[in-house]
């Protein structure tokens, strides 16, 4: 198996050239490694919505995620969305809208200790703060993560309606 390296940009860990460990999303975001300067640019605003630097790092083998146990945040090649405009609101999501649902989502309900546990709410949870209490984000990534939300928890059977006050989606 190919060996971890630093490339040199702090926070950067490619794999080598072993096609196991590769990110599939199935098409439905990127799936192409970061170069450096687009990870620089990822980086760049994390820190902007206040994720200490140190604490971001970029594989190219995972999924882009926040961990709260360790207050990590991963950067993996689908941050960028697909090439091509999907039916999927997801694979729609810009990398502002991708950063800002790992931080302003998950991150800072995690850290008010207001993380959901039921994964799908969580995660619905997580793209309406984003939408919500994001600075600088346009209408349309608003409203890309907005759609998002719904259809994870309509993908559930779930109305909004029903589960709204079991969210943390009032308070910044």
């Amino acid at each position: 198996m190919a060996g971890l390296t630093n490339s040199g940009v702090s926070g950067m860990i490619k794999v080598g050239s072993d096609k196991m460990l590769k990110v599939n999303t199935g098409g439905r975001r990127n799936e192409v490694p970061l170069t450096e300067e687009q990870f620089a640019e990822v980086k760049q605003y994390a820190v902007s919505l206040g994720m200490p630097e140190e604490r971001i790092y970029y594989v190219d083998y995972d999924c882009t995620g926040y961990g709260c146990s360790f207050d990590l945040l991963r950067i993996g090649t689908d941050v960028f969305p697909s090439s091509e405009r999907q039916k999927n609101a997801n694979s729609n999501i810009s990398m502002h809208g991708a950063i800002a649902h790992e931080l302003i989502g998950h991150r800072n309900a995690a850290l008010a200790g207001k993380t959901n546990p039921d994964e799908v709410l969580e995660e619905a949870q997580a793209s309406i703060r984003a939408a919500k209490f994001t600075p600088g984000l346009s209408y349309s990534e608003r409203m890309t993560l907005y759609r998002d939300a719904v259809f994870r928890l309509k993908n559930n059977d779930i109305k909004l309606k029903n589960v709204k006050n079991d969210l943390y989606i009032f308070k910044e």
